[in-house]
């Protein structure tokens, strides 16, 4: 067996390290900050290498990352989720000047009708930003965006197999198992009190609406690979752990006790009952316009059957918790809701048109409280929080037209998503695609009560949803159009 020799360039390199290494030792005058050094600078190599040469594998690992990722203070006030905020900028870097595919798929992507809209979005995003109350804070907010849409949205046009598709999202399934786990120790050790639910979920989600919003999300698509398991030709042990991920999630999102969040899963099953029964999209919209005229037309007897919950959702009782979702009377938390929403609409009749700039509510609603709504939660200095409405953010931060857009990429990618519900043939395809559009009617309901879009972890699942829709809306179109 020939010996193995290390060359000159190897030689060089390894030297190299040592004498760095040996510098930073003196710099810091401690082993444990050199051993650090050495780590973090191992990490970004290995980065560059599996971003270089194995951008898929580095993908993945990103987007594991991302329900496992935690924020990092970096300059200033400003933060980071790390590290998959981080991974996120590198691959776009990477995708952006060694991909000559990416490109294409940019061209490809942003042809079709929801990447039309989501330009519309970046470009409008960037308008009223130009003319908000708070620039610094816009410009951030547009930039952060922007870097979604741009990495998780379009890199989904370079998975060109359905299954590489159904691994990104087993990757994020399978980052997301950990901080579950975690929470439900973190439960028990409060002896399961539902009051301990609002910190159970830190540190890698700030609160338990995000976590249990995120869970909702991805249940559906562990649900229909459960139901669909033969078509996937997996082994006993890959069905094994699938079984044990989706019962993990189904407990995690009681214990999240986001009354939201589990009013999302029942309009997804609604509507997924209401697909079987052959539904069409034009009867989607007649329904739900229906639906809000009825509302129109009974609030009165609404308001008055709603007047009569007393229940809270604070006081360690589980039902009451749940049941407390329509008292506006009495539970503090929904009534902060209301006066949030009454702020954003006011601050959408002050500016309809351009509105104040994205991310500026927070700074802005303040002067927009009256006594009449505020609650003892609510901030006197009006610096803390959201519009808690995804619709209503959208108002107030980006005015009419900024609404607008973001109704027609939702009832688009809805239109979208149902109609490769009835034209894809292939299995795969057809489960992949219901599962986006089922965990895409978890966020959309969910954005009436609580804003998620600004944070990695909920952009991820959104922004690739509607890439998902896009491949597989462009990949039907292609197959009918060839011969």
């Amino acid at each position: 067996m020939q010996a193995a020799s290390i060359g000159k360039k190897e030689l060089i390199a390894l030297i190299g390290a040592i004498l760095i290494l040996f510098g930073v030792y003196l710099y810091f005058d401690s082993l444990e900050a050199t051993m650090l050094f050495a780590t973090i600078i191992c990490g970004f190599v290995l980065s560059i290498f599996l971003v270089l040469e194995k951008t898929y594998y580095f993908f993945l690992l990103l987007i594991a990352f991302i329900p496992l990722s935690v924020n990092l203070r970096i300059i200033g006030d400003a933060q980071v989720n790390s590290p998959s905020e981080l991974m996120l900028l590198l691959l776009i870097a990477v995708l952006v000047f060694f991909q000559s595919s990416y490109s294409k798929a940019f061209t490809r992507f942003f042809s079709h009708p929801l990447g039309l809209l989501l330009i519309a979005d970046i470009f409008w995003q960037l308008v009223t930003s130009l003319t908000s109350t708070h620039l610094d804070v816009s410009f951030k907010r547009w930039g952060i965006h922007t870097v979604f849409i741009i990495g998780f949205f379009l890199s989904t046009a370079l998975l060109k197999d359905p299954r590489k598709m159904l691994n990104s999202w087993m990757a994020y399934v399978i980052g997301l198992v950990p901080p579950m786990l975690i929470a439900f120790n973190n439960f028990r050790h409060h002896d399961f009190d539902p009051r301990s639910v609002f910190s159970i979920s830190e540190p890698f989600f700030p609160d338990h609406t995000i976590y249990g919003a995120c869970i909702a999300f991805i249940l559906p698509f562990l649900f229909l690979l459960c139901i669909h398991r033969k078509k996937l030709h997996w082994q006993g042990w890959q069905i094994i752990g699938l079984y044990i991920f989706t019962l993990i999630a189904l407990v995690s999102v009681f214990i999240a006790l986001s009354r939201a969040a589990i009013l999302s899963l029942v309009v997804a099953a609604i509507f997924a009952l209401l697909l079987h029964w052959k539904l069409r999209f034009r009867w989607l919209v007649v329904g739900l316009v229906g639906l809000g005229i009825l509302a129109i037309s009974l609030q009165s007897q609404i308001y008055e059957y709603v007047e009569k919950n007393d229940t809270v959702s604070n006081d360690g009782e589980v039902t009451n918790h749940l049941s407390s979702v329509t008292n506006i009377q009495t539970d503090a938390s929904n009534l902060e809701r209301v006066n949030r929403w009454v702020c954003a609409i006011r601050m959408f009749e002050d500016k309809p048109w351009l509105g104040y700039g994205p991310g500026t509510y927070q700074f802005e609603y303040n002067k927009f409280q009256t006594v009449e709504y505020k609650t003892y939660i609510s901030t006197n200095t009006g610096e803390k929080g959201n519009a808690h409405s995804e619709y209503l953010t959208y108002l107030s931060e980006k005015g009419i037209v900024g609404g607008i857009i973001f109704l027609l990429i939702v009832f688009g990618a809805i239109y979208y998503g149902m109609e490769n519900h009835w034209k894809l043939e292939d299995p795969l395809m057809r489960i992949l695609n219901l599962s986006v559009l089922l965990g895409l009617i978890t966020y959309f309901f969910h954005g009436i009560f609580n804003s998620f879009m600004d944070q990695s972890k909920m952009a991820y699942l959104y922004f690739s949803a509607l890439g998902v829709i896009v491949w597989l809306h462009q990949y039907q179109k292609n197959r009918v159009s060839r011969p």
